[in-house]
């Protein structure tokens, strides 16, 4: 298997494992200890404890919190695009997220940087407006 190959399972796990499973675990075994993830709608983190730290919080809040890639993965040196889309119901207040049951539907991408079969970096871009909107706090 070449390294791009390699880089886009490394991806597809990790995605899976922490966003949708919020399973920890996996930040350790595939992370690098100093990994900065980057989300408008959930903030910036600088290693792997901060990034554990965030995600089960998250799951507690949005029920049926779920992502699905919705475009093959596209790899290119040491960086992997992953297109998605995800949904869940806002049911606890996190962040300026208001916990009135609402459900929210959005997309975004996800690139990874990836050294060595670690992750170094996570830069997401979403649709956050969307999101904004659909809780209501955003009003256009």
């Amino acid at each position: 298997m070449d390294n791009l190959e390699r880089n886009k399972q490394i991806a597809t796990r990790y995605f899976e494992e922490f966003w949708n499973k919020g399973n920890t675990a996996i930040v350790d075994e595939l992370c690098a200890p100093d990994i900065h993830v980057w989300a408008p709608l959930v903030g910036d983190y600088n290693d792997r404890e901060e990034v554990k730290a965030f995600i089960a919080p998250i799951h507690d809040a949005i029920e049926g919190y779920h992502f699905d890639m919705t475009a093959p993965l596209i790899a290119e040196g040491d960086t992997v695009l992953c297109r998605w889309h995800a949904n869940g119901v806002v049911k606890k207040d996190i962040g300026f997220f208001p916990g009135n049951g609402t459900a929210i539907d959005f997309t975004g991408v996800a690139i990874y940087k990836i050294v060595n079969g670690l992750i170094e970096e996570e830069f997401t871009e979403e649709d956050g407006m969307k999101v904004l909107q659909q809780l209501g706090v955003l009003h256009l």
